[in-house]
């Protein structure tokens, strides 16, 4: 297989993992949102290591633009959803951090 082959393939593979982690974090399946999300970092992986000699063809290029956006919005929306998750885990470690030092400080 080519390198130029090899990206697109990663693209192809990309792209709709990414559209299942946003109906994942749509439907707050965190675990499974987790799990595709290491999928997704092995194939960013894969792609980072790949070395093109030459550049991909013109429809290469434009089916990769084509991919790339949908990837993109994709992972604007699943940030959009998971940002205000991760706000409200971390008020909640942090109170709960705070509640133990009552409790060692006060003895309960």
């Amino acid at each position: 297989m080519t390198p130029q082959h090899e990206v697109m393939e990663c693209y192809e593979k990309i792209a709709p993992l990414t559209g299942r982690m946003l109906e994942l974090a749509r439907a707050g399946d965190w675990d499974g949102l987790v799990q595709l999300g290491q999928q997704f970092r092995s194939y960013v992986e894969r792609l980072k290591g790949i070395e093109l000699a030459e550049p991909l063809e013109p429809l290469q290029l434009a089916r990769k633009q084509s991919l790339l956006s949908r990837i993109l919005a994709a992972d604007a929306e699943i940030r959009d959803i998971v940002t205000p998750e991760l706000a409200q885990l971390s008020s909640m470690l942090g109170n709960m951090h705070r509640q133990q030092h009552l409790n060692h400080a006060y003895g309960q």
